[in-house]
C-alpha cells in the first residue's frame, strides 16, 4: 500500500522550490514559483483477496491468496470442515460455518476501507463465534447478511442478521422460531423475511416479517400466500422472491409493509438467485436445468433457454458484482455469460476440460468488485479469473492443494 506523503514533507519542498527559483521545469529563466502539485489521493484496492478452504475433512487449510500481489499471504489450519464458506455484507470477513458443530466463525481479511482509504491489518481468524444447531442458508443483500439455522430436536430454528461493524462490535441481532425446520432468511433492512413453521405443522409454507429492535426482532406480519415445500430466497431492489413447488413467492416491500404474490409455475423452484444491481431474479428448477427470469416489476416468470442440448447439466450460476452478467457453468466446463438485461448470451466459453466427477466440485463466484469470476479446477489444483467482457481467462493461480471452497474478500467501495 502506497503511503500518503507528510503534510510537512510537501510544505518543505514547496519552500526549496520557491528559494531555488523554479518549479522543477528545464526553463530557470522565471521567477514565478508555482504552486505544489496535489497529491493524488489513493485509489481502492479494488482486486482483493480470496480465501480458499483446501479439500482436507479433517483439519482443512485456510489460503488468503492476494490477487494484486498474486501471491499468498497467509495460512492457518483450521479444526473442523467447514460446511460453507462466504464473504460478509461488505466483505472484510469471511463467514466459516460448521453446520454439524453447530459454529459459526469469522476470519479478518485484513483490508478495511477508513475515510475513503485502503487500511491494512493483519489477517487472522476471530475469537468471536456464534452457535446454533445446524447452521446451513446464509443469505446475503445490500449491506446484511443473515444465517438460518435449522435447528434439531432440542433447540427450534433462528436466525442471526447483521453488519460487518456488528461482527467488528460482536454484536449480532437474533431471532428464535419455535420450531425447527430447514429454512430461510432474507435481510431487508429493518426488516427480515423469514420462513415460519407453526407448532403441529409439518410441512412449510409460511413466510413472516420481523422488525430489527436492537439485538432482536418483533414479529410484525405473516404473508398472505402459501409456498409449499419452500426452498431459497433472494432479492433485487425492493424485491423477494422465494422457491415454491408450485412455482414463486414475490414479495413486495412497502417500507416496513409487504405485498405478497404467488407467480405459479409446473415445475418446483428450488434456488432463487438475486442481486441489488439487477433488474430481475433468477429461478432455478430442483429437478430439472430448467431456469425462469422472474420480471418483478411485471409479476412474470418466463423460461431462459440456456442450451441447445437437452442433455446438458447445469452446475453452478452466480450473478457478476454489478449485477450486469448472469453466468452458468454447465456440465462440459462451459461458461454461459448472460447480459441481465437482455438476456441475450453474450458468449459461452469452454474453460474447463476435466472429469465430469471433478468438474462437479467446482466452485463458481464472484469478484465483489469487477466484473470477472472466479472457477475452481479441483483436477489440476487451479483458480480461474474470467473476464465477463471478453469471456476469456484472465489468470490461473495454482495451488498445492484442491480448493473445495472459495470467496472473495476486500473493500465495499460503494460505501
Amino acid at each position: 500500500m502506497k503511503k500518503r506523503q507528510p503534510l510537512l514533507s510537501i510544505l518543505m519542498a514547496s519552500m526549496v522550490l520557491v528559494a531555488c527559483g523554479g518549479d522543477g521545469s528545464s526553463d530557470s529563466s522565471t521567477s514565478t514559483p508555482s504552486e505544489p502539485k496535489p497529491q493524488p489521493e489513493q485509489s481502492l484496492n479494488t482486486e482483493g483477496r480470496l480465501v480458499i478452504v483446501d479439500d482436507n475433512t479433517d483439519r482443512p487449510n485456510l489460503n488468503l491468496y492476494d490477487l494484486k500481489l498474486e501471491k499468498s499471504i497467509h495460512n492457518i489450519q483450521l479444526k473442523q470442515a467447514v460446511s460453507g464458506l462466504y464473504s460478509s455484507p461488505d466483505y472484510r470477513y469471511a463467514v466459516l460455518m460448521e453446520r454439524d458443530q453447530g459454529v459459526v466463525s469469522f476470519y479478518d481479511s485484513g483490508l478495511s476501507l477508513n475515510n475513503g482509504i485502503v487500511a491494512e491489518q493483519t489477517p487472522q481468524l476471530l475469537n468471536y463465534q456464534l452457535f446454533g444447531a445446524k447452521p446451513t442458508h446464509y443469505r446475503s443483500f445490500n449491506g446484511q447478511s443473515a444465517i438460518f439455522y435449522d435447528g434439531d430436536d432440542q433447540q427450534g430454528s433462528k436466525f442471526d442478521v447483521f453488519k460487518d461493524a456488528d461482527i467488528t462490535k460482536k454484536l449480532v441481532a437474533s431471532q428464535k422460531l419455535p420450531l425447527a425446520h430447514h429454512g430461510v432468511a432474507e435481510p431487508r433492512g429493518e426488516m427480515v423475511l423469514s420462513t415460519y413453521l407453526p407448532v403441529g405443522a409439518t410441512k412449510l409454507s409460511l413466510v413472516k416479517s420481523y422488525q430489527l429492535h436492537g439485538d432482536h426482532f418483533h414479529e410484525e406480519q405473516t404473508l398472505v400466500n402459501e409456498c409449499p415445500s419452500l426452498h431459497g430466497a433472494s432479492s433485487i431492489q425492493r424485491y423477494t422472491a422465494f422457491g415454491c413447488e408450485d412455482g414463486v413467492l414475490l414479495v413486495e416491500q412497502q417500507g416496513q409493509k409487504f405485498v405478497d404474490f404467488k407467480l405459479p409455475l409446473n415445475v418446483r423452484i428450488g434456488t432463487v438467485l438475486g442481486n441489488v444491481n439487477a433488474p430481475n431474479l433468477v429461478g432455478i428448477a430442483s429437478t430439472t436445468p430448467d431456469l425462469f427470469v422472474i420480471d418483478a416489476t411485471q409479476k412474470s416468470v418466463r423460461q431462459l433457454k440456456w442450451s441447445e442440448q437437452p442433455d446438458v447439466q447445469r452446475l453452478k450460476q452466480v450473478y457478476s458484482a454489478t449485477g450486469q452478467y448472469f453466468v452458468l457453468l454447465d456440465g462440459s466446463g462451459t461458461l454461459h455469460i448472460f447480459d441481465a438485461k437482455t438476456w441475450q448470451e453474450k458468449s459461452h466459453p469452454q474453460v474447463l476440460k476435466i472429469n465430469s466427477v471433478q468438474l462437479a466440485k467446482s466452485q463458481l463466484i464472484a469478484h465483489g468488485q469487477l466484473d470477472e469470476v472466479f472457477l475452481s479446477d479441483p483436477e489440476n489444483k487451479e483458480i480461474l479469473k474470467i473476464d465477463l467482457a471478453t469471456g476469456e481467462v484472465k489468470q490461473r493461480i495454482q495451488l498445492n492443494s484442491v480448493p473445495a471452497q472459495i470467496t472473495w474478500l476486500g473493500v465495499n467501495k460503494a460505501k
